[in-house]
């Protein structure tokens, strides 16, 4: 454990791993004191997102890569950033987030404290097989990644849900679930859609500083599971894409009968409203007034003019 309480240390093998969490001036001081990190780099550990990157330093490397979260509560995946200095005896890691995959990498592959007796067990099962930092970061890239296919699935069993329910009886959730998945999908797509460029720069700058060419058909890997959640992810867009449109359509289509019905229903009643506000008017010699069938004669008159409607309307087979 570091002097910093928001950064824990541990060894995997040979390898220093240090992970900080909320990280602030506080942590930055601390990582520039020990290591001589550069500023700018350690400024860009800060909110907010930065993008997808690779800076080659002196000595070491600075990767930033984003990856989405999902949240359970609120069901909307959101990015989270995290940034990496890769040096050949030590990897830094920096996120706000509390990532859960990236975390259980760290207790796995760290020591745990038995409180019961105050001594310090040390996993073995992994330290052994890591032989530098290059394996390391493969495997954090590569949990990282891999906890990107559940939301995959997720997605693709919201959008079969949507299109279940897109054609059946008008749901007024329905459009906010459809906006939902919408922001969802872009949201991953824009956390992912640097890491194929990054990875690729990682390769080709870490030739020289460090053994990834051990590795190599690894990280190749890792580029070929970026283009299958790309490509999945274009598959999706262009669906729940489709499915708005659809659904915008249906809600046009809809729109439309119920303003037919209705304005067949005004003209219909047009010609009662029409003969009762004359006969209102009370004039004198007004006809059928003295009559005593009038009533009848002039209730007769408003049923032939809506029955004479209604007859125009079926000749033109608008109803």
């Amino acid at each position: 454990m570091s002097d910093n309480s928001n950064i824990q240390s541990t060894k995997v093998g040979s390898i220093e791993w240090l992970h900080a969490t909320k990280i602030g001036k506080k942590e930055i001081n601390h990582l520039r004191r020990r290591f001589g990190l550069h500023p700018v780099d350690l400024h860009e550990t800060l909110p907010p997102l930065q993008r997808p990157k690779l800076v080659v330093r002196d000595g070491y490397l600075f990767m930033i890569l984003l990856y989405p979260v999902f949240d359970r509560q609120t069901k909307a995946i959101y990015a989270s950033e995290v940034d990496f200095f890769i040096h050949p005896d030590r990897l830094i890691t920096v996120n706000h987030d509390d990532l859960e995959p990236l975390n259980q990498i760290f207790k796995a592959h760290g020591k745990d404290r038995d409180i019961s007796d105050g001594r310090t067990a040390v996993n073995h099962q992994m330290p052994d097989m890591i032989e530098d930092v290059t394996h390391l970061l493969y495997l954090i890239l590569d949990a990282q990644l891999e906890a990107i296919f559940p939301m995959i699935i997720h997605l693709s069993n919201d959008i079969d849900n949507i299109e279940e329910h897109v054609f059946k009886e008008f749901e007024q959730n329905l459009i906010q679930e459809l906006l939902r998945v919408k922001t969802n999908i872009v949201n991953v797509r824009k956390a992912i859609q640097g890491h194929k460029t990054v990875i690729r720069q990682l390769i080709n700058e870490s030739g020289g500083r460090f053994p990834i060419h051990k590795l190599e058909i690894y990280f190749e890997r890792l580029v070929e599971h970026t283009k299958e959640l790309w490509d999945t992810l274009e598959n999706q867009r262009d669906t729940i894409n489709a499915l708005h449109e659809a659904n915008m359509s249906l809600i046009d289509f809809r729109i439309n009968e119920i303003m037919k019905k209705l304005t067949v229903f005004a003209t219909i009643v047009f010609p009662l409203t029409l003969l009762a506000a004359i006969f209102g008017i009370n004039a004198p010699n007004m006809p059928f007034v003295g009559h005593p069938l009038g009533f009848w004669m002039i209730i007769g008159m408003m049923a032939v003019g809506s029955m004479g409607m209604l007859a125009i309307f079926k000749l033109k087979k608008w109803i």
